[in-house]
């Protein structure tokens, strides 16, 4: 009987932004090992850089080991992504 693995998808930090002047929510734009692109929004509880890694293995969402909990996105190409992290608002 095959064996199977937990199904891992790992995105990449190119660009993080802090979004307001209570700085409560940072924006995340990250590339996706699914080829795609996607702008990510997290509780700013915790910060992460360029080049951190997110990990969602099995529905669950991880940097550094630390279990995050990011809000709803979408997958896009990357120059929707780089649009949208550019342009979001508050």
């Amino acid at each position: 009987m095959k064996k199977t693995t937990p199904s891992e998808m790992r995105c990449q930090i190119i660009h993080q932004r802090t979004l307001s002047e209570l700085g409560l929510i940072s924006l995340y734009e990250v590339s996706v090992n699914n080829g795609k692109y996607a702008v990510i929004r997290l509780d700013n509880d915790q910060t992460f850089q360029a080049g951190d890694i997110f990990k969602c293995i099995n529905n669950l969402w991880y940097c550094d080991e630390k279990l995050i909990h990011p809000m709803s996105f979408q997958y896009v190409d990357q120059a929707e992504a780089q649009r949208s992290f550019l342009e979001y608002e508050r």
